[in-house]
């Protein structure tokens, strides 16, 4: 079963056999764009899959086709791919890549500055004979062993690349697609696995903030505007942070217990921008505020004296953490004020309260050394956490990215029915439907329900019953009398992964 949302071109056919005499004229001229050299523009594929695993499952596969020689890539996150050893290490890796390429510390990274080794597409694939489809492993193997960072390669390989594979939050998340730049204006996206992808585009469009996380940006772009740098442009970014505080402090007090030790409030989407716009924060606001944190974005030098001589100083920037989390913020922020507010309704923000529990400060001695007492634990401390969320209820607020930007959209899945309320949830017009007839015979399906196993315990699948040995001890049993009748194998569904 799939969809295809196909881009009408203007002209004739001119790269199969359906061409006739007169795509060969000047019609014929419509059909493919050309870029500024002069060469044929032909659209980029894209397909995206719900994990890396099922990415590796499809290059195998293609390794078996006539296909296996065309140029690819495989992006994915540091997580998978990074090999620098200060940073396979850290928790977040983003961030300390991040400052790496920056160079604060007087430290870069030497595997980034090998890229150009292994970048191009045919330098690559005749490295190791890798000149068929290939996956993340042999290329995070190949970069270890060449010095040259497997994450940014892939991304490099993407300018002479016809397919390109990746998850789906790569091509359905803002954020992503401007950070690894990707840009889908009329490529061609597959979306495999495609019954995921309303989860997905939803968490996409979504963000989450700590109280914790706009505390340490506020005192960074407190610390920008004290000492005067590039203040026109810190100072609104700061106000911002400190709204949002004040406004999380004033409602923190008015929560509603949820669950055990988890506070709660929610705004629909209309009543937050009634907040924000009480912050400063509206329509006609926020692009400015947008060129206000593009401008702290950008590298500048100045000259400054130095015991009398000039030297070249690169301008301070916010760090790699303060501008992941404004980068989110605005993210969401575009949602809510995009279209005059279009997908407003769309969202719930709320404010959430849990614990944690953490290990108490040392207190020094009086010579101020941190020395535990002997024989004596330390002790923790239960501290509230605070967290703004932006929860998107609308799949089609990410979809309004690219529908109607890219050449074609295929979704591809075999349980997508029904097809018009999918189509529906996705704001997505797909013009092309194929649903292929059921593989299963009717002589071949029971339908029915089993309330006991062979040994007459009942089959009671509640959380509490699940977790005994007696209720899986009869699962177990009444699954091997079934395959002990059914000739052939059957197939068996569990409710969940935990079930397995």
């Amino acid at each position: 079963m799939f969809f295809v949302r196909p881009l009408v071109p203007s002209g004739h056919c001119s790269r199969c056999c359906c061409s006739t005499k007169q795509g060969n004229s000047q019609d014929s001229s419509n059909a493919t764009k050309k870029d500024h050299g002069g060469k044929s523009k032909i659209p980029k594929i894209y397909f995206g899959t719900r994990t890396h695993k099922q990415i590796a499952q499809i290059t195998r596969e293609l390794r078996r086709t006539a296909y296996s020689r065309v140029p690819m890539t495989i992006l994915s996150s540091r997580d998978h791919t990074c090999v620098h050893p200060e940073v396979v290490g850290n928790f977040n890796r983003n961030e300390k890549c991040m400052e790496l390429l920056d160079g604060k510390n007087g430290k870069s990274c030497y595997f980034y500055h090998g890229v150009h080794k292994i970048s191009g597409q045919h330098t690559f694939q005749t490295l190791q004979g890798m000149c068929k489809a290939w996956d993340i492993e042999e290329l995070v193997s190949l970069g270890k062993k060449l010095k040259a960072c497997p994450y940014y390669t892939a991304r490099e390989l993407i300018e002479d690349a016809d397919i390109i594979f990746c998850p789906y939050n790569y091509l359905l998340d803002a954020q992503i697609r401007e950070s690894m730049d990707i840009n889908l204006k009329e490529q061609v996206v597959i979306l495999d696995e495609a019954h995921n992808i309303e989860d997905c585009a939803r968490e996409s469009a979504s963000y989450s903030v700590t109280e914790v996380q706009l505390r340490f940006a506020r005192d960074e772009l407190d610390s920008m505007v004290n000492n005067n740098i590039r203040k026109k442009d810190h100072e609104p970014l700061q106000a911002v942070c400190c709204s949002l505080i004040n406004w999380l402090e004033a409602n923190s007090e008015h929560l509603v217990e949820r669950d055990y030790e988890s506070s709660c409030k929610i705004w629909s989407g209309s009543e937050m921008l009634l907040n924000l716009h009480k912050m400063g924060i509206t329509t006609a606001t926020f692009p400015i505020l947008q060129g206000h944190f593009s401008a702290v974005l950008q590298k500048e030098e100045k000259i400054v004296l130095v015991h009398g001589k000039e030297e070249t100083r690169e301008v301070p920037v916010i760090s790699a953490s303060t501008q992941i989390m404004l980068k989110g913020l605005f993210m969401v922020l575009d949602y809510l004020f995009r279209q005059n507010s279009r997908f407003a309704d769309d969202y719930k923000v709320a404010i959430q309260q849990t614990y944690s529990w953490i290990n108490q400060t040392d207190i020094s001695d009086k010579n101020g050394f941190f020395v535990p007492p002997k024989n004596k634990k330390r002790s923790r401390q239960r501290t509230a956490v605070h967290v703004l969320n932006f929860w998107c209820l609308n799949p089609a607020v990410a979809f309004s990215d690219i529908n109607g930007k890219v050449w074609t959209i295929v979704l591809t899945s075999g349980t997508l029915s029904p097809m018009k309320s999918f189509s529906s949830e996705l704001g997505v017009t797909f013009t092309i439907q194929l649903e292929a007839n059921h593989v299963i015979n009717n002589s071949q399906v029971w339908v029915g329900t089993i309330g006991s196993g062979p040994k007459g315990r009942n089959l009671c699948a509640t959380f509490q019953h699940t977790e005994t040995f007696e209720f899986q001890d009869e699962v177990g049993a009444l699954l091997l009398s079934v395959c002990q009748i059914v000739g052939q194998g059957i197939l068996c569904f569990l409710p969940s992964y935990k079930s397995v």
